[in-house]
């Protein structure tokens, strides 16, 4: 019984559509309510729920959001929101910190970047927001959209992180989004970095991570970051980062979108439930009674360099982000660049 992760997209609503905003930033009609949120969080406390992410869109977007968090505080569950942090001052901070809600306040890059891809200002007012966390004790990180126009920032973006006395620094993957799959192969894809640009960083996050000794968490979320630590570090034991996967072991990961469906893996459709009618029990019981869950599991089934690269078992490529690239969710993952040793075209 439990689930260590479950996160709620609560809405798909930002205050104006951007360089990476999907969907031209409107919200559904089909929201969850507050009542039916609250439902939600009781069902994840009786589930056992260790970790609630609150994301968007635009979170605080929902006027009732404040109230929902201090709702779900009750239940002791560990709660994070993901924000730009504009709406967030020097009350909303306080309101934060009482119900124990800790921050994730996200970032395009610096100033000149961020304000380019997301508006002039944006860099500032997020950057404030991130302030008001950290001196209510909540900045749990500072999260940096990863696109092409930030390969060269990320040294001088950790030491932002450091500098606001983030608990961490994560480096977010542009693909692949909850939503609207169709636009992010149009919208997201030229915005990304290379193969090799990607590398680049998580190269360069690796050693940061060991320059600075544990001072801040570093969390690159690309699937190819266990092949960095391993091939740095080959005595290191590593689990794969795929929920997919890891979902067959524990209860691991469930991802509940603004309409109440609940994904294992929401970029690729495998929708299990919907929290309105089935408990999250039921909801999991289904993930792992999946034939298809069980097929993309398997690293038999890859297709590729991705199915005989070496470091399969602990990585295996990112199958939705292979999707979104390719409509395939078996094919190698596209972002990594990486040649395995009996790899030939």
């Amino acid at each position: 019984m439990g689930l260590k992760y479950l996160v709620w997209m609560c809405t798909r609503a930002e205050e104006y559509e951007y360089a990476f905003s999907l969907g031209g930033g409107k919200p559904l009609s089909e929201e969850l309510t507050s009542e039916e949120a609250k439902k939600l969080f009781n069902a994840a406390a009786d589930f056992g729920v260790e970790n609630l992410f609150i994301t968007g869109g635009e979170p605080l977007l929902r006027k009732d959001l404040l109230e929902l968090i201090e709702y779900a505080s009750a239940f002791g569950l560990k709660l994070y929101v993901k924000t730009k942090g504009w709406r967030i001052n020097e009350e909303v901070a306080r309101k934060l910190a009482s119900s124990n809600c800790k921050v994730i306040v996200s970032v395009a890059g610096l100033e000149k970047v961020d304000d380019t891809l997301r508006g002039e200002g944006a860099f500032k007012r997020s950057i404030n927001a991130a302030s008001l966390c950290s001196k209510q004790g909540i900045l749990y990180s500072l999260s940096v959209m990863n696109t092409k126009y930030v390969v060269n920032q990320v040294r001088d973006l950790v030491g932002l992180a450091l500098k606001l006395g983030s608990e961490g620094f994560s480096l977010e993957c542009l693909i692949p989004r909850p939503v609207h799959i169709e636009e992010q192969r149009v919208k997201l894809v030229p915005l990304e970095p290379t193969p090799e640009e990607r590398e680049k960083e998580l190269n360069e996050l690796y050693l940061l991570s060991k320059q600075l000794g544990g001072r801040i968490r570093i969390t690159p979320y690309d699937m190819q970051y266990n092949r960095v630590l391993k091939t740095k570090e080959p005595w290191l034991t590593l689990r794969g980062r795929c929920e997919i996967r890891n979902n067959l072991e524990a209860d691991e990961w469930l991802e509940v979108l603004d309409d109440g469906k609940v994904y294992c893996c929401s970029p690729l459709g495998l929708a299990f439930g919907d929290v309105r009618r089935n408990p999250l029990d039921d909801v999991m019981e289904r993930v792992r009674s999946s034939d298809l869950v069980r097929k993309l599991a398997d690293r038999i089934n890859i297709k590729g360099k991705c199915r005989i690269c070496e470091f399969n078992g602990i990585c295996g490529g990112c199958r939705a982000r292979a999707y979104v690239y390719t409509g395939d969710m078996f094919a190698s993952d596209p972002a990594c660049p990486y040649r395995p040793a009996t790899f030939t075209v």
